[in-house]
């Protein structure tokens, strides 16, 4: 009885929602999850290496975690690529393409992660006197914007299908269809 008050509810918001229905209509349940697991394994890995490079880093320079962002963001970026590329997206070739996209796509979602990330660690350091950890936290709260907007950027930017190709799949679809219902016209034809 309890599981099925939740999903109603889950139902209700969402049919309050209209904007969150149109936002859930673009993203494939299935594909989205698949985004989601690699997203998950992709955060802990590039937070661990954000994090190594910070404790590295730190100790010589004065702004290290900035520099700790930028090398962890190279590395992380190839290991989600594979992941994007053979898990959820399941796209065949353009390796190298689609690897520069990807950079593109979290080279322009870093960029704000940058400017944001200096404010929001000196806001922990002087708003609630974290100290030493305030990078760590500074850092955490900063990836966590990106998800959403790396989903659209891979989806539509990195390993888009190309319109042509998807306009020849629909034509050549078309055409069987065609050809089914004229085969099945010929077939019902009365012979005389």
């Amino acid at each position: 009885m309890q599981r099925s008050t939740s999903s109603g509810n889950s139902k209700l918001s969402l049919s309050r929602a209209p904007w969150a229905r149109r936002l859930a209509g673009h993203i494939p349940p299935g594909q989205f999850l698949r985004y989601l697991t690699v997203g998950v394994c992709n955060t802990l890995f590039g937070y661990s290496t954000y994090a190594s490079f910070t404790a590295l880093l730190m100790p010589r320079y004065r702004f290290g975690y900035i520099l700790a962002s930028v090398f962890s963001s190279l590395l992380n970026i190839t290991v989600a690529y594979l992941g994007y590329k053979f898990f959820v997206f399941k796209t065949e070739g353009n390796y190298l393409i689609e690897w520069l996209r990807c950079i593109l796509v979290y080279g322009s979602g870093m960029l704000p992660g940058l400017i944001l990330l200096p404010l929001v660690v000196e806001g922990l350091h002087y708003g609630f006197h974290l100290g030493r950890s305030a990078p760590y936290i500074a850092g955490a709260i900063v990836m966590g914007f990106g998800v959403l907007y790396s989903f659209f950027g891979h989806k539509y930017f990195s390993f888009r299908v190309p319109t042509d190709a998807v306009r020849d799949a629909a034509t050549e679809q078309l055409e069987r269809m065609r050809g089914i219902a004229l085969a099945l016209d010929k077939d019902e034809t009365p012979r005389t």
